[in-house]
């Protein structure tokens, strides 16, 4: 006689499979919403990385222009400081 399953089995295995269709599903959402903020996240990454590149243009075009006048101002303030020596 080949053995059976008693209705405790039965309910056991049942809310087995529900516990783990259960799991399986939450698995699947928190899967989906965790590509949802990885994308989010490379989006806002590559937002500062071009903003970040930017900021570096501004700067470099600012200096290449300001650099002139920092020369000639740096020049004139040694000027006057050897001039002001040679006085003594």
């Amino acid at each position: 006689m080949p053995p059976t399953v008693n209705n405790v089995e039965t309910i056991l295995i049942i809310i087995l499979a529900i516990g783990f269709f259960t799991l399986l599903v939450l698995s699947i959402i928190l899967v989906s919403i965790m590509i949802a903020i990885m994308k989010n996240v490379k989006r806002i990454s590559d937002r500062a990385e071009e903003a970040t590149s930017n900021v570096a243009e501004i700067i470099a075009t600012v200096s290449s222009k300001i650099a002139p006048f920092a020369l000639s101002g740096l020049t004139a303030a040694a000027m006057r400081w050897f001039k002001g020596r040679s006085k003594k």
